[in-house]
C-alpha cells in the first residue's frame, strides 16, 4: 500500500526518510553526540563538559557519589562515579536527575515580607534581616527566650546544621529547636544509645556483601534505597534473604522468604525468635559474657513469649518463627537491617532494641556482614543527629551534662552560661507550645510541616497561632512557606560547599557547581 501502481514510493514515505536522515535542524542537533572525555563515554554535543568533579548527591541517606559536568564552572549534567565506595559506579533515576530539584520555577530568589493586605511581598535582604531580628527580640523581651524555637531538616550541609544550633541556642538564646528527623528515626538513636551508650549504627555497605544471612525489617530496600539492594544483588555468597514485613512489597516478592506479620507486632515476634535461639542453645555464650550484660534477667523475660504464644498475635505460625530462628543460628555472618517501618512504627524503640539483642545474643555484631543495622532517609539525617544542636550538644555531648557544657564553651571560645542547661522539647513538644500559646515566635528551616505532618489540619492551625513564622526554604511555594510572615531564600544541594554524613556514617563533599538564583 507505500507504493503507487506505477512502482515509485509514496510521498509520505518520502517525507518520513528525509526526516529520519536530516542532518541539520534543532531535533537533529540534540541528537547529535560527541566524546565526553574525562573518562564518561559519549553524550549529547550540547552537554559535552570542560571539566568533571567528584560530588556526594543529596538526596538520600545512601549518599552516592556522582560525577559533576562541568562547563564554564556550572553542572550542566550528572552521572554516577565509578569507583566511589558507596554505589559502585552506580546511580538511581533521583540521582541521575539531581540537577533537576535546582531548576524549579518556584524557586525562591529574594525574601518576601507579608504586608499589611496579609501579602507576600519581595523585600531586601537588609529589610528581611531586620524584621526577622526585631521580631524574634521583642517575642523574647517580652515572653522570654524559652518563647522561640526553630525546627530544621536532615538536607542542609553539616556545617550549616552547627552553625544554625549554635547561633539559635548560643547566640539567640533560644532553649527549644528540633529537627525533621526526629520522626525519622529517634528511636534507632535511643535504641543505640541505650544499647551501646552511643548513638553508632554499627556497620558499613560493605557488610551487604560479606553476609550469608540478611534480615530486613520494615524495608523495602528495592524501592526506598535501590543502590543498597544493588549491594545486596552483587553479594557472592548467595545469601539467604528474608524480610519481615506486613506488606508484600517489591523487597519481600524478591526476598527468600517473606514473614508477613500483624501490624504491631514486631516486638513481640523478635521477642519469640529471640526465645526459640535461647531454647535451641544458640547463645554465643563466650561472646555474651565478655561483651554484654543482663543476660539472665532478659533470659527470664522472653521466657514467656514462645512461638505458640504469639503466634496468634503476629499471624505466623509457630513452626514458621521456629525456621527464622533456625535461619539465623545456621547462618555464619548474619546482618540485621530495618528502616522506617521500625523506626516510626509501634513500640519502635523495643523493636529496634529487641533486633539489638537477636545481634548481640548469636555474636553477629563487630564482624564483616552483620551488625544491628538501622538505615536513615534523608541525605544528612546522620549528621543532624551529630551535630545539629538540638537533642544533644555536638558530638553526643549532653545539653544536662555540665562537664560537657563546659568542653563545648571552651572549644567554642564562649561563656557556658550561654548554653542551655536542659534539653530541647521535641518537634511534637514544640507544636504543642505553640497551640498552648508558649512559643510564639517559629523559624522553620528546609521543611515543610504543614504538609508532612501527619495532620495537616491540625498544624495549620497550630502554625497559625504564632506571633512569628519565618520560612527558610529553596522554594516558595511550599505550604509551610505560604503560611509564613517572612520567607527567606535558601541555597541548595550543589549551590553550597559542606559535607554530608550517610548511613554509614562517612563523610561526603559537597560542592558548589551551581550557583544559587537571586
Amino acid at each position: 500500500m507505500g507504493l503507487r501502481q506505477d512502482g515509485s514510493p509514496n510521498r509520505w514515505i518520502r517525507s518520513a526518510r528525509e526526516i529520519v536522515k536530516q542532518t541539520e535542524g534543532p531535533l537533529t542537533r540534540d541528537l547529535v553526540r560527541a566524546p565526553g572525555r574525562f573518562g564518561i563515554g559519549q553524550v549529547p554535543e550540547r552537554l559535552a563538559p570542560d571539566a568533571t568533579t567528584r560530588i556526594v548527591c543529596g538526596y538520600c541517606s545512601t549518599g552516592c557519589g556522582l560525577t559533576a559536568h562541568l562547563k564554564a564552572g556550572e553542572a550542566i549534567n550528572l552521572s554516577p562515579a565509578r569507583d566511589y565506595p558507596v554505589n559502585l559506579g552506580m546511580a538511581c533515576p533521583k540521582g541521575w536527575e539531581a540537577l533537576a530539584a535546582l531548576e524549579a520555577e518556584d524557586r525562591a530568589t529574594m525574601p518576601l515580607l507579608r504586608d499589611a493586605a496579609g501579602d507576600l511581598e519581595p523585600v531586601s535582604w537588609e529589610i528581611a534581616t531586620t524584621e526577622f531580628v526585631d521580631r524574634f527580640r521583642r517575642v523574647a523581651e517580652s515572653h522570654g527566650p524559652q518563647a522561640m524555637a526553630f525546627l530544621s531538616t536532615g538536607q542542609i550541609p553539616t556545617e550549616e546544621m552547627f552553625f544554625l544550633g549554635a547561633l539559635a541556642k548560643f547566640g539567640m538564646g533560644m532553649i527549644h529547636g528540633d529537627g525533621n528527623t526526629r520522626q525519622c528515626m529517634a528511636t534507632a538513636a535511643t535504641a543505640y544509645k541505650e544499647s551501646f551508650g552511643f548513638d553508632a549504627p554499627p556497620y558499613s555497605y560493605a557488610d551487604f556483601a560479606e553476609s550469608d544471612v540478611i534480615v530486613l525489617v520494615g524495608s523495602n530496600l528495592c524501592i526506598a534505597h535501590p543502590i543498597l539492594w544493588e549491594r545486596i544483588l552483587r553479594n557472592p555468597h548467595s545469601p539467604e534473604i528474608i524480610v519481615v514485613d506486613p506488606r508484600k512489597t517489591e523487597t519481600a516478592m524478591a526476598a527468600t522468604t517473606h514473614y508477613p506479620i500483624r501490624p504491631k507486632s514486631d516486638l513481640h515476634f523478635f521477642y519469640a525468635v529471640s526465645h526459640e535461639v535461647i531454647r535451641r542453645g544458640g547463645v554465643d555464650r563466650t561472646f555474651v559474657a565478655a561483651h554484654t550484660e543482663g543476660f539472665e534477667a532478659f533470659r527470664r523475660f522472653v521466657e514467656p513469649y514462645t512461638p505458640e504464644t504469639v503466634s496468634a498475635e503476629t499471624g505466623i505460625a509457630p513452626e514458621a518463627i521456629r525456621r527464622l530462628a533456625r535461619s539465623i543460628l545456621e547462618g555464619k555472618r548474619v546482618s540485621f537491617w530495618w528502616t522506617m517501618g521500625v523506626n516510626q512504627g509501634h513500640e519502635a524503640v523495643r523493636t529496634a532494641q529487641a533486633l539489638i539483642n537477636l545481634a548481640l545474643l548469636t555474636g553477629n555484631i563487630g564482624r564483616p556482614g552483620t551488625g544491628a543495622n538501622s538505615i536513615t532517609g534523608q541525605c544528612n539525617a546522620m549528621g543532624s543527629r551529630l551535630f545539629s544542636n538540638t537533642t544533644c550538644l555536638p558530638a553526643g555531648r549532653d545539653f544536662g551534662n555540665p562537664a560537657h557544657r563546659s568542653e563545648v564553651a571552651r572549644i567554642l571560645g564562649i561563656d557556658e552560661a550561654r548554653i542551655p542547661d536542659q534539653d530541647s522539647l521535641a518537634y511534637d513538644q514544640i507544636l504543642e507550645e505553640v497551640r498552648a500559646g508558649r512559643i510564639r515566635a517559629l523559624w522553620i528551616i528546609a521543611t515543610n510541616g504543614a504538609h508532612s505532618w501527619i495532620d495537616q489540619t491540625d498544624v495549620r492551625e497550630v502554625l497559625a497561632r504564632l506571633d512569628v513564622l519565618v520560612v527558610q526554604d529553596m522554594y516558595t511555594t511550599t505550604e509551610t512557606a505560604q503560611m509564613a510572615d517572612l520567607v527567606l531564600p535558601a541555597a541548595g544541594w550543589g549551590e553550597k560547599e559542606g559535607t554530608f554524613i550517610n548511613s554509614e556514617r562517612r563523610f561526603g563533599l559537597l560542592k558548589k557547581v551551581r550557583r544559587a538564583p537571586g
